[in-house]
């Protein structure tokens, strides 16, 4: 005979303390994970730099492979000096010798790698000063459902095959005001779709190299967080007929110039044929 709903939710309480936090999930082996991601492994906590799965046999683990995992350290102090062996994020400013920097792509320090922001302009863009609060002036950017986004690009977004991020997240700011106005409201589903918009905006940019294995890598990588997006929602059919047409607009908006369109084309001809991994678990944060 089932218990009363009040008496198990009494048993409860008095079992586990209204404190506890739940401990984080152990790394394994064969599992997706999402960016941003934290789990223990050795003891220590790690963070994901990248979504990924951690193929079986190819020693992933957080420990062995700083590009997709850092040793998670909590957030870096804007315009604190550059220190080896600690983890950046996209976007982390610093400044080193009286210059100042930003970075380019999240990554990990390694003491005696010398990769001081100077000699790595893959992982570190000069820039002229910190910005005091945020990558777009205050004043210049937009609220949508809570979320502040840049101002609308307009036609200039639509010059170049990079668009304008005037916020440096990765994210075209056209894409990002799209977003916040269609899944704003939803915050995990939100993150979820800015990921994948991320991963598309690489996908557009590094076409024009044919490299079949970066492509793959990218397709890979999308994966999990189109995943957790889709865990977002119901399984109604008013649900599934708002997905579709949300698809059809984002991929619109995405390939919103000949050239984008090309590029688009030309990714999914570097993929024809290929292999993917799909991971049999998954973590979303």
């Amino acid at each position: 005979m089932r218990r009363p709903f009040l008496a198990a939710l009494l048993t409860t309480t008095l079992l586990v303390p209204a404190f506890a936090a739940p401990p984080l999930p152990e790394w394994r082996e064969g599992d997706g994970y999402l960016i941003g991601v934290t789990v223990q492994y050795q003891g220590q906590t790690y963070r994901a730099l990248q979504s990924h799965t951690a193929q079986k046999g190819a020693n992933w683990n957080p420990a062995s492979t700083p590009a997709l995992w850092q040793l998670h350290h909590g957030p870096v102090q804007r315009c604190s000096p550059w220190q080896a062996g600690y983890s950046y994020q996209l976007g982390d400013q610093i400044r080193y010798e009286g210059d100042y920097y930003r970075a380019r792509q999240a990554h990990t320090a390694h003491a005696g790698t010398e990769w001081q922001p100077p000699r790595v302009p893959a992982l570190w863009q000069p820039i002229a000063q910190c910005d005091a609060v945020t990558p777009v002036p205050p004043g210049n950017t937009d609220t949508i459902n809570g979320i502040k986004v840049p101002p609308d690009p307009g036609a200039a977004g639509r010059k170049t095959l990079a668009g304008i991020d005037a916020d440096h997240d990765g994210v075209r700011d056209d894409v990002q005001r799209f977003l916040a106005q269609e899944v704003g409201k939803h915050p995990a589903r939100f993150k979820y779709a800015m990921e994948m918009a991320r991963i598309t905006q690489q996908e557009i940019l590094t076409a024009g190299g044919n490299d079949r294995e970066e492509a793959r890598r990218l397709a890979n990588q999308g994966d999990l967080p189109l995943s957790c997006f889709h865990d977002t929602f119901n399984s109604s059919v008013e649900d599934y007929e708002w997905r579709l047409k949300y698809s059809k607009k984002l991929a619109a908006l995405h390939a919103n110039t000949p050239e984008r369109m090309a590029a688009i084309i030309k990714n999914s001809e570097l993929l024809g044929g290929m292999m993917f991994h799909s991971p049999m678990r998954y973590r979303c944060e």
